[in-house]
């Protein structure tokens, strides 16, 4: 079993909150892997990675027979012999900068009226 992080928090709606230290891009779950407890019992599965790079979050969908209180400040660990889904990539040909600048122009295109501020006469 391979170190995941430790626990940090359990939100009201019971996800579990896992910090992540020293890890690398290969290091990092893909969503939906399977996560265990220091016995190797499953305590659920990764929901979402996020926050700063060199220190991720992760958030888990914790199984329902699983006391998520109790797992605060222990190890959680990943099995390394489970094939996981490959990460998404970006599957269309337009990228975040093509799909907001198709935006700015839209409310012309919709006949939607600018109004332009009128300038006040200047005084001689």
């Amino acid at each position: 079993m391979k170190k995941l992080g430790t626990v940090k928090n359990v939100i009201h709606d019971g996800t579990i909150l896992l910090s992540i230290s020293e890890t690398t891009a290969q290091d990092i779950p893909a969503q939906g892997a399977r996560v265990y407890d220091q016995r190797g019992g499953e305590v659920g599965r990764v929901a979402r990675v996020f926050g700063p790079v060199n220190a991720p979050y992760v958030s888990l969908r914790p199984r329902s027979n699983v006391d998520t209180l109790g797992l605060l400040g222990t190890s959680l660990y990943l099995d390394p012999e489970e094939k996981l889904a490959p990460k998404r990539t970006q599957t269309s040909g337009r990228s975040f900068i093509n799909h907001a600048r198709s935006k700015i122009g839209s409310s012309r295109k919709k006949g939607v009226k600018q109004y332009r501020r009128k300038e006040k006469p200047r005084k001689k």
